[in-house]
């Protein structure tokens, strides 16, 4: 009788996990970047923080596109633009917000991205370096060396 309980309760719970994987969450995220970097990005009278942020907007049921709140990019110069566009759930968009070519401070903009670009530029190369460490970490040679003790993990 407990096989029977155990082996229902599993196929339930299988059942309720497969369903939750299948149908997923009713959202889509857009990324908002700036050219020149370093815009602020806001939503109506809302600052969602320094380009590139990521929003998350939820679907009703009975949804499947939506148009974005319109968001504008305002850059140190003063510069705006604005941006919006229909998502489809389950997406994951990107959106690079370009600053007014006619708007006047653009050299101020430039020089104002230019520690953000230096600083993105960092986070990649440490990402890469961080990236090839694992990847040799998780060879067969190193693990096989750390078998056998003849090796430190962080020296792979």
């Amino acid at each position: 009788m407990k096989k029977i309980v155990r082996l229902a309760l599993l196929v339930s719970l299988s059942a309720a996990f497969a369903g939750c994987a299948t149908t997923g969450p009713r959202t889509a995220m857009l990324t908002y970047d700036s050219n020149p970097a370093g815009a602020t990005i806001y939503e109506g009278d809302k600052s969602l923080g320094i380009a590139p942020v990521t929003r998350t907007y939820e679907f009703g049921d009975s949804v499947s596109s939506i148009a974005t709140p319109e968001v504008t990019a305002v850059w140190t110069s003063g510069a705006k633009a604005t941006y919006w566009t229909n998502l489809s759930v389950r997406t994951d968009l990107a959106a690079t917000i370009e600053r007014p070519l006619n708007a006047p401070g653009l050299d101020k903009d430039q020089a104002a991205a230019k520690p953000l670009l230096e600083q993105r530029a960092r986070e990649a190369e440490r990402l890469k370096d961080e990236n090839m460490r694992e990847t040799a970490r998780n060879s067969a040679r190193c693990r096989e060396q750390m078998q056998k003790g003849n090796v430190a993990t962080s020296d792979c």
